[in-house]
């Protein structure tokens, strides 16, 4: 009894320090994330965060309220911005001219990043974005997406995930 009791034992300790292990590596995946939000385009600049390319060059002269993330040890990012409605046609040089669905993509944006809807996080659905008012778009020459709503001068941009 004292073998059999010992075997239980011993695959109940393996079986905890596996789960264990899974949920440690889970939880340090997004530790190596980095915020940083900046009033306007120009602050951003003098920050280094365009030149270092956390932003793409080319966003609009007006651009302000900016949040960006991004994860130091994988090419993951997110940004938010707002833009003048009258520069929207500068924000269209930065994507391709063709709206794509984004129906059964992923977004994993770390829980910490609060500033990042709902809406954009996980499994996404193309339809309840649409119904928002955002469209969705391709980066041309970049691997980012936007997802962007012109009337309200509001713009949302990420990699996706890939797995």
């Amino acid at each position: 009894m004292g073998g059999a009791m010992s075997g239980k034992f011993l695959r109940s300790m393996i079986g905890a320090v596996l789960v264990s292990g899974a949920f440690a590596s889970w939880a340090c995946r997004n530790i190596d994330v980095v915020t940083a939000s900046y009033a306007t385009l120009a602050e951003a600049r003098d920050a280094g965060a365009v030149a270092a390319g956390r932003m793409p060059e080319g966003l609009p002269a007006g651009t302000h309220d900016i949040r960006e993330a991004r994860d130091t040890d994988t090419v993951r990012r997110w940004m938010l911005f707002s833009f003048p409605a009258a520069e929207g046609e500068t924000l269209k040089t930065l994507i391709e001219p063709q709206e794509v669905s984004l129906e059964g993509e992923s977004c994993d944006v770390p829980g910490r990043i609060e500033w990042w809807p709902v809406l954009l996080r996980n499994r996404l659905n193309g339809a309840q974005i649409s119904a928002t008012g955002l469209r969705t778009y391709k980066g041309r020459n970049s691997d980012l997406v936007y997802a962007v709503n012109w009337s309200q001068g509001r713009a949302y941009a990420w990699t996706l995930d890939r797995r």
